[in-house]
């Protein structure tokens, strides 16, 4: 019989090999049983469970959210430059908005009524002849 580590030659009933001193007789007895691949089956599942598991997570993972970055301010505006006036030629002055009338309660006289409506057709026809006039339609 021969040492399955050194390869020297081991007498006949010895326990160990006189080379090296590995265990002769355990050798033996491994080597005399017939592999099963019942672990070698419990492994390639075991990475199939882990994979199938790392795929879930990343299929059904909220994506990462990403932070916005600091707005540092520019240096323009720590100091904004002084402008010149404009002068009236370039730019005419804008009207100011007409005054907005209050809310009045509903008239319950058909009287009331009917002067209102009057005198909301009568604003709304001299808006539209100060629009007219101011982009120059006639």
């Amino acid at each position: 019989m021969f040492c399955a580590q050194c390869g020297k030659q081991v007498p006949d009933g010895a326990k160990f090999c006189p080379g090296c001193g590995a265990n002769v007789q355990g050798d033996a007895a491994a080597a005399k049983k017939p592999k099963s691949g019942a672990g070698l089956k419990l492994a390639v599942a075991g990475l199939i469970v882990v994979a199938a598991a790392a795929g879930g997570y990343v299929m059904l993972a909220p994506p990462p959210i990403e932070k916005a970055p600091a707005i540092a301010p520019k240096p323009e505006a720590a100091a904004p430059e002084q402008k010149a006036p404009e002068t009236a030629a370039e730019k005419p002055p804008e009207p100011p908005p007409p005054p907005v009338a209050e809310p009045q309660p509903p008239a319950k006289d058909p009287a009331d009524v009917a002067a209102a409506h009057k005198a909301l057709d009568q604003r709304i026809a001299e808006e539209e002849a100060a629009a007219k006039q101011a982009t120059g339609k006639k």
